[in-house]
This record gives C-alpha cells, structure tokens and sequence, in this order.
C-alpha cells in the first residue's frame, strides 16, 4: 500500500462512505496503521496499549504489525445494541467510542501526511520488515 492508498481508506472511515460498522471501522484502521512506519508510536499515542507494555513487547521482538494484529483479536462491540468498542487487554477493558474512533483515524491521516511530507518510502519500509522477519526465522531456526 502507498500513502495516497492509506490516506485515501482512512478518509472513507472518517465519512464512513461504506456504512461500515465501528467494529469494521477499527479493523481496517488497524491495518492501515500495520503498514505504516511509525506505527508503534502511533498506537502509544492513541492510548490503546500502556507505554511500557510497548516497550516491554518491543523487546521480545514485536513490531508495530504484530501488535496491531494482537490489537484485531483484543477489539470487540461492547454490547449487541451499542456503537461503543471495548479493548480487552490481561483482564482490562477500555471503551472506544465512536468519537474517539474518529479521533484515531485522524491521529492516523495526520501521521501518514507526515510521512509522506517526509519522503519515507512504504516500499522500502516493507522490506526491511520482511528483513527481518527473515533473520528471526533463522535465528529461531524455521
């Protein structure tokens, strides 16, 4: 995926042109925001994983996408009837409404103009993650 591609879904989940549910909304969000770069700083910055967890996680080995893949599995509707998404994380639950839904696809097209303004190059990000994911299966032996 290539900026324009990234900030061109984000925008959609903003209007919500599809009709989308908040759940559907999230998931998508969520992977857009696997592709980008910064995306570990992105997810620290929209609350939805303690700080410290992150770094704790980052040592281990996890990348921005495996923690927004972990962050798919943990997000689920509150309640049939209800609009609200609850993130359960070890035992805690933390509401997403649909305005703080909304406020994270922002903090996410804010991020990806940036990028882009900057010259980052997707291309190039993606395979020095395949890089490395390379050199972890070798090093765990697969």
């Amino acid at each position: 995926m290539n900026y324009k591609g990234s900030k061109e879904i984000c925008l959609a989940l903003k209007k919500n042109i599809y009709k989308l549910n908040n759940h559907q909304r999230m998931q998508i969000l969520l992977s857009v925001i696997s592709e980008i770069p910064d995306s570990l700083s992105l997810i620290g910055q929209m609350g939805l994983i303690d700080p410290d967890r992150v770094r704790v996680l980052l040592a281990k080995g996890a990348t921005g996408y495996t923690i927004c893949q972990a962050l798919l599995n943990m997000i689920e509707v509150k309640a049939p009837d209800s609009d609200e998404l609850s993130l359960k994380v070890y035992g805690y639950v933390k509401p997403i409404t649909p305005a703080e839904l909304n406020n994270f696809i922002d903090l996410a097209v804010e991020r990806i103009q940036q990028q882009e303004l900057e010259g980052y190059d997707l291309e190039e990000h993606h395979q020095e993650y395949e890089l490395s994911l390379d050199e972890i299966e070798t090093s765990m032996g697969l």
